[in-house]
């Protein structure tokens, strides 16, 4: 509660402007752990054209958020998809979730990739 004051002294004392204040405010409030509970993330594969995705997982933030520590921090990461291969080791997938943990929604990841058969597929990972 002090912390508060002290901003909200800064604001009235015109060191701080509001925007400034409400940034600082909200910062100090994260997100609950009962609002990242209910939150979800979702893995979608989507084909070219196809009415439905292909892969669609969908999975409790909270869950996503234990699982990312048993990912190797230096593993490689492919994924097969159609008749092509991708390599997902330079994703950043950590920042990722810490993104959905701080807040964030909507997709925050998308990829396009060309099979073999000249299709695109489109990865998407959304928050919600």
């Amino acid at each position: 509660m002090e912390e508060k004051r002290k901003i909200l002294d800064m604001v009235a004392e015109g060191k701080i402007s509001a925007d400034e204040a409400a940034k600082l405010l909200e910062a100090m409030n994260p997100i609950t752990k009962s609002q990242v509970k209910c939150r979800k993330i979702i893995f979608q594969v989507i084909q070219e054209g196809a009415a439905k995705p292909k892969v669609n997982i969908v999975i409790p933030l909270k869950l996503a958020k234990f699982g990312m520590n048993f990912i190797p921090k230096n593993g490689k990461f492919d994924a097969h998809i159609g008749g092509s291969n991708v390599d997902l080791s330079n994703v950043n997938w950590k920042e990722i979730l810490e993104m959905a943990v701080a807040g964030e929604t909507g997709e925050l990841f998308y990829l396009e990739v060309e099979e073999d058969n000249g299709k695109t597929v489109i990865i998407k990972v959304i928050v919600e």
